[in-house]
């Protein structure tokens, strides 16, 4: 028998986020997470040498881990819950499956140090991952999503849509698209307040190049590297620096970290100024009113010459050393909705419209996406009148809000 979904509602960075116990349980099973300096509940010293198994049926989530506890090494079962209370309600404690869990992976901290023993007696230590951590919780359930949505053959997302009527399913796309706008322009206004304004272009700059993959430990250098200090350091010492966190299994040679890491050092060589570069050109973004839903893409983008748009960012910018998919994924993922925190920041300062902004943003074209998920929506949505159907990058956004959603 398989185990139920289980989920939790946690506060994440743009309201309460539903989030599947399963990606604590890959988090722990992948070592997404800061290891230094690992300590059990009452400090013990504590190293994971080998995860276990990931156990899908009844029993503890991983079997036969290999763990370093205070310097002995510890052959057990680990259980992964949200609270330390869910032990109880999961009746672990009178199952003898769970007599041989060695350690209980908590995300919060337990409200009282209450011991939890398995049905012989003996109490398993207790690991708090939230503290260790490389990004919110959040940011981890949307990159699920993202998986979730490569990895179906159109699944809960196709069943959504197919359910409405032809003429409801853009305007759904569109709304939840507005969702996925929203949020960003909060995380980006939350960046803006704590680091201002180039250090946050530099942080968001670095961690977008990394993707999904390598996103923590490009964060990472981000943040140990301002962009002053980043300026002529050495890619191959920036990446000794994180060489245990890399993903690199599978990689396209084009998506190599090392290779991120000069095109950014070539950008700082080149354009050490690109963040008031970046202000500047989102200044002189042209504005139109309209509304989001195709076939409006293809007026905006032949009014507006986007395009051309588009090529003056990669050539003032970015001085031609990012383009392409990854530059695209970059002005939706981070430059245009920095733009529109900092619009609503100064107040109107800046001469940017955030409504602008979102505009772009929805038309703008799709950055890394798999082609294969652009096919799969397209005949859901039928094009209107003459104008074909263009899968813009908002339409793409609503898609991965949607597959978010339904967990």
């Amino acid at each position: 028998m398989q185990k139920p979904l289980l989920l939790a509602e946690i506060s994440g960075l743009f309201g309460p986020v539903s989030v599947p116990e399963r990606i604590l349980q890959k988090i722990w099973w992948s070592g997404d997470f800061t290891q230094s300096g690992m300590r059990a509940l009452g400090g013990k010293p504590l190293r994971c040498v080998r995860p276990g198994r990931w156990n899908h049926e009844e029993g503890p989530d991983f079997i036969g881990a290999v763990l370093e506890i205070a310097g002995e090494t510890v052959t057990g079962d680990v259980e992964v819950h949200f609270y330390a209370e869910d032990w109880l309600a999961h009746g672990h404690g009178s199952d003898p499956m769970f007599d041989n869990v060695v350690l209980h992976v908590l995300l919060f901290p337990p409200r009282r140090a209450t011991p939890l023993p398995t049905l012989s007696g003996r109490v398993p230590e207790t690991f708090v991952m939230l503290p260790h951590l490389r990004e919110d919780l959040e940011d981890y359930a949307n990159r699920e999503a993202l998986l979730a949505l490569e990895s179906r053959e159109k699944s809960a997302w196709h069943e959504a849509l197919a359910s409405l009527a032809e003429d409801a399913r853009l305007p759904l796309l569109c709304a939840k698209a507005r969702d996925r706008w929203g949020q960003k322009v909060r995380f980006a206004r939350q960046r803006l307040n704590t680091h201002g304004w180039e250090e946050a272009c530099h942080q968001l700059a670095l961690e977008t190049l990394g993707l999904r993959r390598n996103r923590a430990p490009m964060s990472a250098l981000a943040l140990a590297h301002p962009s002053a200090r980043m300026r002529g350091a050495r890619a191959d010492a920036l990446f000794d620096e994180r060489r245990e966190e890399w993903k690199l299994a599978g990689l396209r040679p084009a998506n190599h970290p090392l290779r991120r890491l000069r095109q950014y050092l070539d950008l700082l060589g080149a354009r050490p100024d690109w963040p008031a570069r970046l202000a500047a050109w989102g200044a002189n973004l042209p504005g139109r009113n309209g509304a989001l839903l195709p076939p409006e893409t293809v007026r905006f983008r032949r009014a507006l010459r986007l395009p051309d748009v588009a090529r003056n960012l990669s050539t003032a910018v970015f001085a031609d050393t990012i383009g392409g998919t990854r530059m695209h994924t970059l002005t939706v993922d981070a430059l245009l909705p920095l733009l529109a925190a900092r619009a609503i920041e100064r107040g109107g300062e800046t001469g940017i419209e955030p409504e602008t902004c979102e505009r772009h943003w929805f038309h703008w074209w799709l950055g890394d996406v798999p082609d294969r998920l652009a096919a799969d929506l397209r005949p859901e949505l039928p094009a209107e009148g003459r104008f074909p159907l263009i899968i813009a990058n908002g339409l793409f956004q609503g898609l991965l809000q949607l597959g978010h959603e339904l967990g």
